[in-house]
């Protein structure tokens, strides 16, 4: 049976969507889009992670040992294979990857960084759940298959956390689709279907006081070291890591140039740091401070959190 198609939708001011196959947009992703995210560091090469394009396909056809990213969810810091706290996620919520929006990479990116990096912790669970839910998107009575969940900080916790703003809702992403090598530890296969609503979408989690005392840390970092959204995105483009990608060990253990979880050995331009963190967050001024992080010789007592 061939696969059901669903035209485009018009929109406010007669503009009308992309039609979806079985919730899918027709990729638009060559070897173009692939070729510059390896030429800003952004993806492995090609013989290393064994991507390949999807041009034309209007749905996944993944081979066994395969599975789907979007060029958005690598601009916006995935990386594979990805780590143990991001599948974890996945697990908690009842997900895929595909389920998520950019923006939601993003804000797990943010946060996990901030965790290894700044505050000297594993990422913890916790805190995630005390200051992050996720929310059926667009709606709660039509959830789509691609993008179907986001995740948003919750009321009455953004000041307690590090401010900062997106540049912004992503458009035109869900075409840009393409095949990775399914790399261990893997993902699962993929299943049809938008995502379903689970109680763990708000769960809060518990440990107040743990949560309580983080807090009062990433308030600290924000008075003592003028902590800033720019600056856990240009810590993590300087190290040349990925914050979602499986390391060798974890941020507050980072060695420097030598350290084998960085992405690559280039170095980073100011020009490209700029762009690279202009792309991801809006409103940025000036020069992103990094001081007060954590690496191998300098070892905080938060350690002890698990």
């Amino acid at each position: 049976m061939a696969p059901k198609k669903i035209q485009g939708k018009g929109k406010a001011g007669g503009v009308v969507e992309p039609a979806e196959t079985e919730g899918w947009r027709a990729s638009k992703c060559s070897d173009f889009q692939l070729l510059g995210l390896v030429e800003e560091n952004l993806l492995q090469p090609r013989e290393v992670v064994h991507w390949r394009k999807s041009l034309g396909d209007l749905v996944p056809h993944e081979r066994k040992n395969e599975t789907v990213i979007f060029q958005s969810h690598v601009l916006h810091s995935l990386g594979i294979p990805t780590s143990d706290f991001f599948r974890g996620l996945f697990h908690h919520w009842g997900i895929q990857a595909h389920h998520l929006t950019p923006n939601s990479i993003l804000h797990i990116s943010i946060f996990v960084h901030l965790c290894e990096a700044f505050l000297g912790i594993k990422p913890h669970f916790n805190l995630f759940q005390h200051l992050f839910h996720l929310k059926p998107q667009p709606s709660d009575t039509e959830i789509d298959i691609v993008g179907g969940a986001g995740l948003q900080l919750r009321r009455g916790v953004g000041s307690k956390y590090i401010p900062y703003k997106m540049t912004g809702k992503v458009i035109d992403w869900k075409d840009l689709w393409f095949y990775v090598e399914n790399q261990a530890p893997a993902f699962p296969r993929r299943s049809a279907g938008p995502p379903i609503k689970r109680a763990s979408w708000n769960s809060r989690g518990g440990n107040v006081d743990q949560v309580n005392y983080l807090l009062g840390e990433i308030d600290l970092l924000k008075k003592n070291h003028q902590i800033s959204r720019a600056s856990i995105v240009a810590h993590w483009s300087l190290w040349r890591i990925r914050p979602l990608q499986q390391q060798v060990h974890l941020g507050f253990q980072f060695i420097g140039e030598k350290d084998p979880t960085r992405f690559t050995r280039f170095k980073i331009s100011n020009p490209d740091l700029k762009r690279r963190v202009d792309r991801l967050l809006k409103d940025v001024v000036g020069v992103a401070n990094i001081r007060g992080t954590f690496k191998a010789g300098k070892h905080p007592r938060e350690v002890l959190f698990e």
